[in-house]
């Protein structure tokens, strides 16, 4: 199978060997649990770089979400490295492939961005932040994700936030889009509490817009945003594995990540949970490729 194309065409290095503000990156496979069919979301780096190309041509046209261009008027500030080479399966070696990819991206003194792969992936991604730290995560996501272990498992997609919480260079966490059932049990929300995590649920964000999630973030803090698509409302993005009601809308999820940059610093993003089998007219993947657009047009306008 050929190599799928760069997000937006964007080359794998800029010319005259510029550093590039943001470097993106695949991380396809992660930590599976016994049992549980991960494979798919491997697709999604692949499906959500396609879906880009169709404004490959366009960076230099005026973009309003953005209000500007993506890159401000400036000089292309951002490179595609393709994908780790991960395997399905190999759990340890996927975490450290992530893990290192981060530390490279960051010691080179650009903005890790990743796109996975299910909710497992970003462990190592965090993880490879050590150097870079204090950091603030911002997951967005409907699920809390502070299970100890599953299945004996503790490096799983339901145990991403209680892993990052074990961080010494994590300073504090903040969990908003969370609803539905949330996949936690008591112990999990108290573990959460107990760590100092903030929860905004979906229904505050929709009362109170962006601002019920980036007031609990330090001016001026360095943060990583986590973004797993399922926090979004399904009508916006059905290919999600638990499409759950009463989501974020496009316009609350760039409202958080301009916000972020605005208030504080994007260190790093992933994006995660897209599940391409479940895409209905290549509409989710759209809307992924624009949630990273975003990212990448806030990364180039920070100081």
């Amino acid at each position: 199978m050929p190599p799928s194309p760069a997000f937006l065409g964007f080359p794998d290095r800029l010319p005259g060997n510029v550093a590039p503000r943001a470097v993106l990156f695949g991380a396809p496979h992660g930590t599976l649990y016994p049992g549980i069919d991960a494979a798919p979301f491997a697709q999604a780096p692949a499906a959500i770089r396609a879906a880009s190309q169709e404004d490959a041509d366009w960076t230099e046209h005026w973009d309003f979400d953005l209000d500007g261009p993506l890159f401000a008027g400036g000089p292309a500030a951002c490179v595609d490295i393709g994908d780790v080479p991960t395997t399905l399966g190999d759990g340890a070696g996927n975490r450290a492939l992530i893990e290192r990819q981060t530390r490279a991206i960051l010691a080179a003194s650009a903005v890790p961005v990743m796109i996975g792969g299910d909710d497992s992936v970003p462990i190592p991604f965090l993880a490879g932040f050590a150097p870079a730290g204090p950091i603030w995560i911002l997951q967005v996501d409907a699920h809390i994700d502070w299970r100890e272990e599953r299945y004996g498992e503790r490096f799983g997609f339901s145990s991403t936030m209680r892993r990052a919480s074990e961080m010494p260079h994590v300073a504090g966490i903040v969990q908003v889009g969370l609803r539905g059932l949330g996949s936690a049990r008591a112990a999990e929300i108290e573990a959460a509490k107990s760590y100092g995590a903030r929860f905004v649920t979906a229904r505050e964000l929709h009362r109170d817009g962006p601002e019920a999630a980036l007031r609990h973030i330090p001016a001026g803090a360095n943060v990583v945003v986590t973004f797993d698509c399922d926090a979004l409302d399904p009508a916006v993005m059905p290919a999600v594995a638990a499409p759950t009601p009463g989501g974020l809308d496009y316009g609350q999820a760039i409202g958080l990540i301009e916000g972020v940059a605005a208030r504080a610093r994007i260190a790093g993003f992933d994006l995660i949970e897209f599940f391409p089998p479940s895409d209905r007219g290549g509409v989710s993947a759209i809307t992924a490729a624009r949630l990273l657009v975003n990212v990448i047009g806030r990364i180039a306008r920070q100081a």
